[in-house]
């Protein structure tokens, strides 16, 4: 096992011989660390953490740390669960759980994200596999990132939104609902402007695919429709491919924050 001299670590802590810890870490004793990460250096990890493997952490992360909410107290057990393959650049934040004493009260990281320079995950927040989050972008508690979405730069939403697989949010947008899969959100109580066409070519989406995702983004952000009537139109006048299905399925679910509204109207 690597571990730097002026690392310090918890007897308890469970740390795989494969795993290389820095210059100056230090890990709790609850922590659990499996093959292949690196700890490059002033790496912290405390609390109930469980981390996969081949993970790469940059100097001053801070993980499972107590979140910031006023609800916390000391006697509360709660986790933070990271997968495999992920990078986490400097000063990350992920914090852990605050629902109660029990293992739902969990921050959850899957695997192959990237998380660049001072983003922030906040308690209870689920992100998905190859999520993208930008430098100074940030989740809030109870946020989920669904797979494959981008929160670029100054970006960030309120509590309980749900961000859905494809999505984007561009620079500097700020949202208080859920942002639909597929679709691009723009500006300081942003809408929704356009799908993520560059996004789906790129990840080898069908032209036909993504002629119906424009359909749909005309029907339900266009065309003036209550949403009801925008999704009975989607059903009856777009192809429906596995994403259109997808689309309907995350706006049909019911939401604490409501559905994100386009240019031309509220969709609440």
């Amino acid at each position: 096992m690597s571990i730097h001299p002026t690392a310090v670590v918890a007897p308890g802590a469970q740390i795989d011989e494969t795993t290389e810890v820095g210059p100056y870490c230090v890990i709790g004793e609850h922590v659990k660390i499996g093959p292949n990460n690196k700890l490059v250096a002033y790496v912290y990890i405390d609390g109930y953490v469980e981390i996969g493997k081949g993970n790469r952490f940059y100097p001053n992360c801070s993980i499972g740390t107590p979140p910031q909410d006023v609800g916390w107290r000391e006697d509360m057990v709660t986790y933070v669960k990271i997968g495999d393959e992920n990078i986490i650049r400097e000063n990350v934040t992920i914090h852990s759980g605050t629902l109660g004493s029990d293992e739902n009260a969990t921050t959850t990281v899957g695997s192959h994200n990237y998380l660049m320079a001072n983003t922030h995950i906040a308690h209870d927040c689920t992100v998905g596999d190859y999520v993208i989050m930008v430098s100074f972008s940030g989740c809030p508690g109870h946020t989920q990132l669904f797979d494959h979405c981008i929160i670029s730069g100054l970006s960030g939403m309120h509590q309980f939104c749900r961000i859905g697989r494809y999505a984007m949010m561009s620079g500097n947008t700020v949202i208080n609902k859920d942002l639909p899969p597929f679709m691009i959100a723009d500006g300081r109580n942003g809408s929704v402007r356009a799908i993520n066409v560059v996004g789906m070519r790129r990840a080898g989406f069908s032209a036909e695919t993504i002629r119906a995702m424009h359909e749909v983004h005309k029907i339900f952000y266009a065309e003036g429709h209550t949403m009801s009537v925008a999704i009975e139109e989607i059903k009856k006048r777009v192809p429906q491919t596995p994403e259109v299905l997808e689309f309907l399925e995350f706006v049909e679910t019911p939401s604490k924050r409501g559905i994100l509204f386009g240019q031309l109207g509220r969709r609440d």
